[in-house]
């Protein structure tokens, strides 16, 4: 299906006429809803003029809570290149469903924009990473969920839709990052495979040491899906896990707003909202302040590397003997961030062999030791 216009997928949606927006909260003399386009049954809107797109899963009672919060957050500059498509309606089964899916956003990927997803559940994020993977070039996908639960067997209807992205052999994925994972909700034999894979994860406690050693993460994915579960009960008290222990709200609003400034980043994937059809306000509150970081993120980008040409950057070449190879590191001159630089035999994915990275990476190299950034994707493409 070859369409010219995105507005050939609006019919895709059902327009979010339940709520109007501008209403105006206390203290604020301008809204987010008042500023965006939105698609309704009364107003006709370009969806190809947009650089953010929003959607909702369908029929989810979540999305639409979400967005009444949302509509009511302050407005910033940028957020009138925002458009809301509404929720994406059920086809005639199933199969339709996920076919149409996966056809939206192939398309959404084409025109380049940012689209960001809210989602009831985890099962669209496979049929997500299928519509961005017909794009057809490598995809790095970073998942923050606090639980993480592998099986050995693809074929096996029990098995994870992070499993069978990961043990797919024609799958387009190149890298893998599981964040804000907590040890005894996790299978220790996920992270044995996660391991033998050379793929990332980080636990709760190791995220929360230095939240800042977790941005290259972001600025190295193509797609980030963000589990509304990871977040502690006292602060998102209506999602399918309930725990005690996870991210506090400001380190969740924190991690958006990361993900938003990586360059890169084109799919931001909000799942989890709820576990059932109650939706309680303060964690539909919090989903909104969380997308609301993540599109000010995306209006606050500097279109460093690989936007920017990485031979423009400041370079330092550290020798390290544990390596047997000299690791040459890069600068941002207006940033001062960082990346690495992995030798790919090749070159067969040239915008794969410089890994995002921070000043302790250079550091640890300086002082004789082997980045895991740079360990790990080597390991992986050699």
């Amino acid at each position: 299906m070859k369409k010219d216009s995105l507005n050939d997928i609006l019919p895709y949606f059902s327009p979010v006429d339940w709520i109007a927006p501008g209403i105006q909260p206390m203290g604020l003399s301008e809204n987010f809803g008042g500023k965006i386009s939105v698609h309704k049954e009364t107003e006709t809107i370009s969806p190809d003029k947009a650089e953010v797109i929003l959607i909702g899963s369908p029929n989810s009672k979540s999305a639409d809570a979400t967005r009444s919060h949302l509509y009511q957050l302050s407005c910033f500059d940028g957020q009138e290149k925002v458009a809301d498509l509404g929720n994406f309606r059920n086809g005639k089964s199933s199969v339709d469903t996920r076919k149409g899916w996966e056809e939206v956003l192939f398309e959404l990927g084409k025109k380049q924009k940012v689209i960001i997803i809210l989602g009831d559940t985890s099962e669209a994020i496979g049929q997500t990473f299928n519509g961005i993977s017909r794009l057809e070039h490598p995809i790095n996908l970073t998942v923050v969920s606090a639980d993480l639960h592998l099986v050995n067997d693809p074929e096996d209807p029990s098995a994870s839709y992070i499993n069978r992205i990961l043990l797919d052999p024609d799958s387009q994925l190149f890298d893998y990052s599981h964040l804000g994972y907590q040890s005894y909700l996790t299978d220790p034999g996920s992270i044995e495979l996660l391991n033998k894979m050379f793929f990332n994860h980080v636990r709760l406690g190791e995220l929360r040491s230095d939240i800042r050693e977790i941005e290259p993460y972001f600025r190295d994915s193509d797609i980030l899906a963000f589990s509304m579960a990871s977040v502690r009960y006292s602060d998102a008290p209506e999602t399918r896990l309930v725990s005690p222990n996870g991210l506090y709200a400001e380190e969740a609003c924190q991690l958006a707003r990361f993900a938003g400034l990586s360059d890169k980043l084109s799919v931001f994937q909000l799942f989890d909202l709820t576990k059932d059809e109650s939706v309680h306000p303060v964690s539909a509150n919090l989903a909104a302040q969380i997308i609301w970081h993540f599109i000010q993120g995306v209006f606050q980008r500097k279109k460093d590397y690989p936007f920017s040409p990485i031979t423009s950057y400041h370079k330092y070449i550290v020798n390290v003997p544990k390596a047997e190879h000299e690791i040459s590191f890069y600068k941002s001159p207006g940033t001062e961030r960082w990346w690495l630089e992995v030798p790919y035999p090749g070159n067969q994915y040239e915008r794969s062999i410089y890994v995002a990275c921070t000043a302790k990476d250079y550091q640890m190299a300086c002082n004789g030791e082997i980045p895991d950034r740079w360990l790990k994707n080597y390991q992986r493409i050699c």
